[in-house]
């Protein structure tokens, strides 16, 4: 009887030394390596924030961002309240306003930041009136 458990006890012992030697050689070379990452494993903590988008990805963004709210507005109800309905297109509209002026800053070759703050900004207006977005669906 005791023969039967000999096996399963040293499947169990190796395996546990794999592990044992897996852990520390991937703490061993998180600790020693050159390239930026710190010495957290598998990215946890460090630096969360989202990577800043190049001046096109935030133009394509903002594009995006305002086709589908276009879409939302021109979908709305008849019963969506008038008053969601007024910021829906307030916002739409000064979104706009900010996608041209970084179009135009793109298109002159002006400051990439500037094309970024003013994408970023349209985007942003945007997602400040999502309650209004979201009271036109219900409505």
């Amino acid at each position: 009887m005791r023969a039967d458990l000999i096996l399963p006890i040293l499947v169990l012992a190796a395996a546990l030394a794999a592990a044992v030697y897996s852990y520390r050689g991937r703490r061993r070379r998180v600790s020693t390596r050159t390239t930026p990452g710190g010495s957290e494993m598998w990215g946890a903590g460090g630096d969360t924030r989202a990577p800043a988008l190049s001046p096109a990805e935030a133009l394509a963004h903002a594009e995006d961002a305002i086709r589908i709210r276009a879409a939302q507005v021109a979908a709305a109800s008849p019963d969506a309240p008038p008053a969601a309905l007024a910021a829906a297109e307030a916002a739409l509209t000064t979104a706009r306003t900010e996608l041209a002026e970084a179009r135009r800053q793109w298109a002159k070759g002006e400051d990439p930041a500037a094309v970024r703050e003013h994408s970023t900004r349209a985007d942003a207006v945007l997602k400040a009136e999502a309650p209004a977005f979201a009271a036109l669906r219900r409505g």
